[in-house]
Formats: structure tokens, sequence, C-alpha cells
């Protein structure tokens, strides 16, 4: 006989879109846009101080914001989740814990795989970063050393919960289920073949997409090309494999971890180097 949350899931959620993580991965997001503000405003506060005024008064400009990253997490979660469901992805801690299934053994196994991932990859990375580093001046990451350390931590949240919603549920789905409409029209669900490609492209495209931000800080060269796509493409191979494996929520503790690395610990290293 099933029991009272078994009863409760069948009601609430076969069929039917997941409202309750919609809307828990929106307010999550949209916290960790706001977590990343005070390490941006201190990376490029030369920058924001040469710009010439705006004609728009500062909590317009901020409003104005607000709803545009409002609508675009919106979109990326929606139809992320639309497509997810449809391949057998998506985020099943955070489904189980809202519709009342209980999955002890999948959140243990879920969260140290991607604490362990993320720290080694946070390594892997890391290392190249500091070699690289006294050449590469105008790297993000050397600036950060001079910025807090409160403030280098928040920026994981916004690693962890935004560029996963984006890059992992969203595009990641998005590329995957194009995917199977082209390649995969006998077979049902999510073939390794289409897995990897859409993971491979996804990792070059969130590689290339760190570009224009570096952009602003230092003159791109096509050795800054290659660095981008080897720091961000690794670890978002990385990330996009426990996606499918074992959900949205392990990738993104392990994209926490990795930054954890990266930002906090990694800046500390560089200013002893």
């Amino acid at each position: 006989m099933p029991s009272e949350s078994t009863n409760s899931l069948v009601q609430d959620q076969p069929g039917k879109f997941p409202w309750r993580v919609f809307w828990l991965l929106l307010v999550a997001s949209v916290a960790g846009v706001g977590a990343a503000v005070p390490m941006v405003l201190e990376l490029f506060r030369e920058l924001i101080k040469s710009q010439p005024p705006s004609p728009l008064p500062l909590p317009l400009i901020i409003v104005i914001g607000g709803v545009q990253n409002l609508a675009l997490l919106s979109l990326a979660i929606g139809f992320g989740l639309l497509l997810a469901g449809k391949l057998g992805l998506g985020a099943p801690l955070l489904e189980g814990w809202l519709y009342r299934r209980k999955q002890l053994a999948t959140v243990r196994g879920s969260l140290i795989t991607g604490v362990l991932v993320g720290l080694g990859a946070g390594v892997v990375i890391l290392i190249p970063i500091l070699i690289a580093a006294p050449y590469l001046p105008g790297l993000p990451f050397v600036s950060a050393a001079r910025v807090a350390l409160w403030k280098r931590l928040l920026t994981g949240f916004y690693g962890g919960i935004v560029e996963e919603v984006f890059s992992r549920l969203f595009l990641m789905s998005l590329v995957a289920w194009l995917g199977t409409k082209l390649f995969q029209k006998q077979k049902v669900g999510l073939s390794s073949g289409v897995f990897w490609t859409a993971n491979v492209i996804v990792a070059i495209l969130f590689g290339l997409g760190h570009l224009p931000a570096a952009s602003l800080v230092m003159h791109i060269t096509p050795a800054v090309v290659v660095l981008a796509l080897f720091l961000n493409g690794i670890p978002a191979i990385c990330f996009g494999y426990l996606f499918w494996k074992r959900g949205l929520e392990s990738a993104m503790i392990a994209h926490f971890a990795a930054d954890f690395v990266v930002w906090v610990i990694g800046p500390a290293l560089l200013k002893t180097s």
C-alpha cells in the first residue's frame, strides 16, 4: 500500500509542471544574483567610475536591471524544467523534498559527490591560474586578492545557483532536447552520445561566455581565449555529468565548491606566492 507521502507525490507531480521547484529556484537565483553584487562592484569599481553619468536615476536603473534579471531567470528556469523533465533530467532532490518523497541516501550521495568533484575541479583549475597570474595581471582572479573574504565567498552562490540554472538546467537541457529531436527519433530518453555532445557544446559556450566580462578589464588574446576555455570548460563538463547522473543540486554543490577553492582559497595563495 502506498504511503501518505507517495500519495501526495502522485497527486501533485506526475504530468504537471513542478511549480514548487520553479518558485524555489527563482527565489534562490535572485538571491544568487544579489550575492554577486558586492564583488562585481569591487572588481569593476574603476571601470564604473570612468563611465559617464547615466541620464536615469540610480533607483530606476536598479529596478530595470532587477526586472530584466527576473524575466531572464523565469524563462530559463521555466523552459529548463520543462525540457529537462522530457529527458529525465532535473532537480530530483528538490522535487523529492517539495513533494514529500523520502530519498535520504540519494541526498547524501549527491551532496558528497558534488563536494568532492567540485573541490577536485577547483584544484585542477587553480594550479594553472596561479601559474598564469603573474603574466596576466588583468585577470579578475588577481584583482580578487584585494577583495574582502566575505565578498569572495558570496560570489560562489552566483556561480553555484545562477550559472548552473542558465548553463545546465536551461542550456544543456535545450541542446540535449534538440539533439534527441535530430538524432534520436526512434529512441526514448537521453542517449549517452547526445548527452556528451550537448555537454561539450555547453562547456565551450560556458567558457566563451566569460570573455565579455574579462574584456572589460583586460585585452583578449588567443592565449586568454584558450585559458578561458580550459578553466571554465573542464569544470563545466564535470558539472554537466553530475547534472546527468545526480541532478541539478549536485552540480550546484560542485560549482560552489569549485568557486570556493578558486575565489576564497586561491587569492590567499596568490598573496603568499
